[in-house]
């Protein structure tokens, strides 16, 4: 029994730090930066779309938002692949 708790207590301390943990630091401010990036245009069509009036406003609108949309998701997976690999 004794030598069971030495086992136990002797390994359960040991800490590693590997260039895979280190890199995916900047890759999740990557994709941070991608969805902020897609926010940013969202409010900068919103007040082009404010004060110019064309026909295709609102298929420019929908783009954009489509376009946030998908970078959410996509940052989304991405953070969460990244944190699990």
């Amino acid at each position: 029994m004794e030598n069971l708790t030495e086992k136990i207590f002797e390994e359960s301390y040991k800490v590693s730090i590997s260039i895979g943990d280190i890199l995916k630091i900047p890759l999740i401010v990557i994709l941070i930066g991608n969805i902020f990036y897609a926010f940013m245009l969202v409010l900068k069509v919103k007040i082009l779309v404010d004060t110019v009036e064309a026909q295709g406003n609102s298929k420019i609108k929908k783009l954009v938002y489509l376009n946030l949309l998908i970078s959410i998701l996509i940052g989304i997976v991405g953070t969460v692949i990244i944190i699990l690999a």
